[in-house]
């Protein structure tokens, strides 16, 4: 039996105490959600692709389904696609990405937060 740990996928909130997976004597890959991560996989398809939905079982607060192989591989596919945030340059003193919660994380230059919080 093989095991492995998801690697981070974003800065922003996939972490290896998010997910973890091992691989069964039957190839099935067993993979282990934290409830944060499962709520992010479920409001943005995660499982887009993969018929049927995998049903889950929680063990120790935490969200325990099994994928085929080539289920696993759309899986990856589907994270990489929830999980990376694109950088919105708005100008050189501001930029945005949304986490995978769906919330805008601003990134404002000193400068140009100093004059906004001025007025």
């Amino acid at each position: 039996q093989s095991t492995g740990n998801l690697k981070k996928l974003s800065e922003v909130h996939t972490t290896t105490s998010d997910m973890s997976y091992t691989v069964n004597s039957s190839g099935k890959y067993v993979i282990s959600i934290a409830p944060e991560m499962w709520k992010m996989i479920m409001s943005r398809d995660g499982f887009a692709g993969i018929h049927p939905v995998p049903h889950y079982k929680l063990e120790s607060g935490r969200y325990i389904i099994e994928l085929a192989a080539a289920q696993w591989g759309i899986f990856e596919m589907n994270l990489k696609r929830l999980t990376t945030s694109t950088v919105h340059p708005s100008t050189s003193n501001m930029s945005y990405t949304i986490n995978s919660s769906g919330k805008y994380v601003i990134s404002i230059a000193p400068d140009l937060w100093k004059m906004i919080m001025s007025r």
